[in-house]
């Protein structure tokens, strides 16, 4: 029988100790400071909500690092978990809001930093990705958007691309692929969860490298990615600047494993304590690829 990391813990700490005290860090000028999520209809909730959360709560705990996120789409319209199912039309479910879509941001991207046009800022339409840009017409989107009074202030280019997953990847993932493979090579580490992997796959950024992805959906998702060494038993894989996970819970141990290597082990133990969460600090202890069937899995 499993025992959790925290009861080992727990056991390990006597009964009068101190509750847990906040580790600090201090290279705050080599941390990234520029995410970008990624998102399409039916993105699987909890592989958005789930990272999204650690990275929320280092934001809220550490404000000695500064922290910017865009949010990316196809377009400016609302993003929804629901799509049509196996059932038929599915109404329920939740939505966020792109601050960017993909052509905006490669676009200024390409550019190399130059501000948009007149037009554009006069439209609002670009929210804060990539930059914050205020004006009185505009509609206020709070910290979540990261609309804020800095006008046109360069946020530069992404560092970190979280890639969720979804019943979404199945379908045509054309733009999303092909914003992946043009991104990549700009970005200091990429994180995909679930069959977010897939949309790596296809990108062909994962061409001779180690990857997972969920193991309900394996035979699907692995079929994308042949020139991928998929790891069958695995919560994560960690392979050079790219994380992928297992299926949608596994991507907030992905991503605390990720905030380990990052931030320092201490940080994210302290975060995971603070959300009350067990994580997973070993990448090898999966019972999912065996529950599923899956070809490999011990």
């Amino acid at each position: 029988m499993r025992i959790s990391n925290l009861s080992r813990l727990f056991l390990a700490i006597p009964a009068t100790l101190a509750a847990p005290q906040q580790p600090d860090f201090s290279n705050t000028t080599t941390l990234p400071t520029h995410f970008g999520l990624l998102v399409f209809p039916h993105f699987q909730a909890l592989d958005v909500f789930g990272p999204m959360d650690v990275l929320n709560t280092l934001s809220m705990l550490y404000s000695n690092t500064t922290m910017y996120l865009s949010i990316i789409s196809k377009t400016l319209d609302p993003v929804s978990t629901a799509m049509m199912g196996m059932h038929g039309s599915v109404d329920f479910g939740e939505s966020i809001m792109p601050t960017i879509t993909f052509h905006k941001y490669l676009a200024r991207s390409r550019k190399d930093g130059e501000d948009d046009n007149q037009e554009d800022n006069n439209k609002c339409e670009d929210g804060a990705g990539g930059y914050v840009v205020a004006k009185n017409k505009c509609p206020s989107h709070g910290h979540g958007s990261m609309a804020n009074t800095t006008t046109g202030k360069n946020l530069g280019d992404i560092e970190v691309l979280i890639v969720p997953g979804g019943g979404g990847t199945r379908q045509n993932m054309t733009e999303e692929i092909a914003f992946v493979k043009e991104l990549y090579p700009k970005l200091k580490y990429i994180i995909s969860v679930c069959t977010g992997a897939t949309i790596l796959a296809r990108a062909g950024i994962l061409d001779g490298h180690k990857a997972t992805t969920n193991k309900r959906s394996w035979a699907w998702a692995t079929s994308t990615g042949l020139n991928v060494t998929w790891v069958p038993t695995a919560r994560w894989v960690e392979d050079g600047n790219m994380f992928t996970s297992s299926g949608i819970s596994a991507g907030i141990d992905v991503m605390y494993a990720w905030v380990s290597r990052v931030y320092g082990d201490e940080v994210a133990q302290y975060l995971s304590l603070s959300a009350e969460y067990d994580r997973e600090t070993d990448s090898h202890y999966d019972l999912y690829g065996k529950i599923w069937d899956v070809p490999g899995a011990t």
